[in-house]
């Protein structure tokens, strides 16, 4: 234990500082809130930008840059048989 005062024992938690608080949503609003949330998710899901697990791909990018990871694996492996041939 250090002997250094304790910087939260002067802190105070009267009625203004639990008013000052956020505030939490009601259960009704919540739960209107996921029912919007699933209702986009089903509307996403509908329209393929979700997968759905039937084997589709998520994201469409990455078929995109395969070809050059490979392009990239090829040049690359290419230099190194070229340096360890002109040794």
């Amino acid at each position: 234990m250090t002997s250094e005062p304790d910087p939260f024992d002067e802190i105070v938690l009267d009625e203004n500082f639990v008013a000052d608080g956020p505030k939490e949503a009601t259960a009704d609003e919540r739960i209107a809130q996921a029912s919007r949330i699933a209702r986009s998710n089903d509307r996403l899901k509908a329209e393929g930008e979700i997968a759905d697990g039937s084997g589709k791909p998520r994201f469409q990018r990455m078929r995109k840059s395969a070809p050059w990871i490979i392009i990239g694996a090829v040049v690359g492996a290419a230099i190194i048989v070229i340096v360890l041939i002109a040794r």
